[in-house]
């Protein structure tokens, strides 16, 4: 891990950037990105989105197993029966369990999709509670804490991704797709700058040592550029 973390900082020399600012909380990095306290980060979709619609550039967009996109899965046990569309319409108020306020996948997204179909997230629980991680998540509903909670999804089956716990999970409802999450510059540079930094980063990609650190770093399989606007949207969201 020591030795890749010295690979990206001598990746990232290479692009042009002198120093590498680590950020304690999204809402912190958001912040630095919003004011130009940093030129570039690499940042959720919501973040992605409120940097977009600021006036910044989201630069390049994960990609990971040939997907560009992901979604959201409300999941509950597998013996449960009752059903999403009934929750906030009579006595039974679930316990749900979520990632942070500022997941997509694991508050956001299931949240939005709730209203979509007529529930008031507001009324549908009897507590909410955020957990910090997905799988804490999951361990809180098979523990019986919780009775309901969500996970991201792409198009890989989630027993591949989380393993023998999602036998006893299933799937009670499907959000729409976002966009992944990816590198944004700060609309405070100039648009010169932006197209500079752009260049040096799409250089960087196609070198195929530092095409593999930055790929293992951010846990993804390649990289594209995405059309501006993107990202915008999500924020209809929050």
């Amino acid at each position: 891990m020591l030795e890749l973390a010295r690979e990206f900082a001598d990746v990232l020399f290479d692009a042009g950037f002198t120093t590498v600012v680590p950020f304690k909380s999204y809402e912190a990095l958001q912040h630095g990105v919003l004011t130009g306290e940093v030129d570039a980060a690499w940042g959720p979709p919501l973040i992605c989105a409120r940097v977009e619609a600021a006036g910044g550039t989201v630069a390049l967009r994960a990609v990971r197993r040939g997907e560009v996109t992901y979604r959201s899965v409300l999941l509950v046990r597998v013996q449960d029966r009752f059903e999403l569309a009934s929750l906030g319409t009579g006595e039974y108020r679930p316990r749900a369990v979520w990632v942070d306020s500022w997941s997509m996948a694991g508050y956001l997204l299931p949240r939005a999709h709730l209203r979509r179909i007529g529930v008031d997230p507001a009324r549908a629980f009897s507590s909410e509670k955020m957990l910090g991680s997905y799988t804490a998540c999951f361990d809180a509903v098979l523990d019986v804490d919780a009775e309901l909670t969500a996970s991201f999804l792409g198009k890989t089956e989630l027993e591949a991704m989380w393993g023998d716990r999602m036998r006893r999970l299933r799937p009670v409802g499907y959000s729409e797709e976002i966009p992944n999450d990816g590198v944004v510059i700060a609309p405070s540079l100039a648009v010169e700058q932006r197209t500079v930094l752009i260049g040096r980063l799409r250089k960087l990609l196609s070198n195929a040592r530092s095409h593999h650190v930055l790929c293992s770093v951010f846990t993804v399989t390649d990289f594209d550029q995405p059309a501006p606007g993107t990202y915008t949207s999500m924020l209809g969201y929050l």
